[in-house]
């Protein structure tokens, strides 16, 4: 372990580094504090975990709280470990078995309730497995697979060649470019992807989503937010919005079958259209919203 520099939070700072070939499975769970993930062109992980002051939530506050006045009212348990952040840092398990980097809060309380910030760097390449109560989700570069979950927090990922699974109960999704399959759900923020290349699903309770390039098919569902696709290029769309707006931007030279009602509002093209197909559509689009405005136009440069 050893003493952070004047920029760093204060407290004990543990860094272990691990040499091995090939990418990581690299595995996280967290209460409550801070993830992030640095996928790099060099060999081997290095971790570094420290208090994190700043991520402290009511649930976890509170649950450190009725742990002290226990105590306080029957005396200290002569088994119970110490409980102060830096104790939270040394206790927390940090080991690599075979290529498998697992990384985990401690498991006694209340040392469990410390919010800890964990930042890990690893090849790209690497899958990623994260699951927090109360933290956001960082992960930077290429990865491979990810799975990530925290129950309130944003969580935002640059790229994945694997299968992906996003949840967050509270907090943002942003996402780079999704090449396989994705699955994001948000109890109550926006989602945000760049570019989706494979089969997925994206569904936010009040938030709004922007998808960037699609080429695959995809559902998105939210109860009020809007919905935008930007380039929709391949593959069959389908949004569906309680209150919100629906905007379409068809890709140049795609020819696409629009399907698109509002029970209140308005709905509306900028193309020319015809009821009957002109051919075989590479495109199908499907949008319903109930009081919001219905577009399809063209894809923004």
């Amino acid at each position: 372990m050893t003493e952070p520099t004047d920029s760093e939070p204060s407290g004990v700072v543990r860094q272990q580094s691990f040499e091995f070939a090939g990418i990581a499975e690299i595995d996280i769970s967290l209460l409550s504090g801070r993830v992030q993930v640095q996928l790099v062109d060099s060999p081997g992980v290095h971790v570094e975990v420290r208090h994190d002051p700043n991520a402290g939530n009511s649930w976890t506050e509170g649950l450190s709280s009725v742990l002290s006045w226990v105590s306080g009212q029957f005396g200290p348990d002569k088994t119970t470990p110490p409980s102060s952040p830096e104790d939270a840092v040394r206790d927390a398990r940090v080991e690599l078995l075979g290529n498998r980097l697992r990384i985990e809060s401690s498991k006694a309380l209340p040392l469990r309730a410390v919010p800890l910030s964990v930042v890990v760097t690893a090849p790209v390449g690497s899958h990623v497995s994260s699951r927090t109560g109360a933290a956001d989700v960082v992960v930077t570069g290429g990865a491979g697979r990810l799975d990530l979950n925290t129950g309130t927090g944003s969580v935002s990922a640059d790229r994945a060649t694997g299968d992906a699974k996003v949840n967050s109960g509270a907090g943002t999704v942003r996402l780079g470019t999704m090449l396989s399959s994705l699955k994001a759900k948000t109890g109550s923020g926006d989602v945000e992807v760049s570019s989706i290349g494979g089969t997925s699903t994206l569904i936010t309770g009040t938030g709004d989503v922007w998808l960037g390039a699609v080429q695959g098919n995809v559902q998105v569902r939210t109860g009020s937010g809007d919905l935008t696709v930007a380039d929709a290029a391949s593959g069959e769309i389908q949004l569906g919005t309680g209150s919100g707006h629906i905007r379409v931007g068809i890709r140049q030279g795609t020819l696409a079958r629009v399907d698109l009602v509002s029970t209140s509002g308005n709905a509306r093209s900028d193309f020319d259209v015809s009821s009957e197909p002109l051919g075989d559509a590479t495109l199908s689009v499907t949008g319903r919203t109930g009081s919001g405005n219905a577009l399809v136009t063209a894809a923004s440069n």
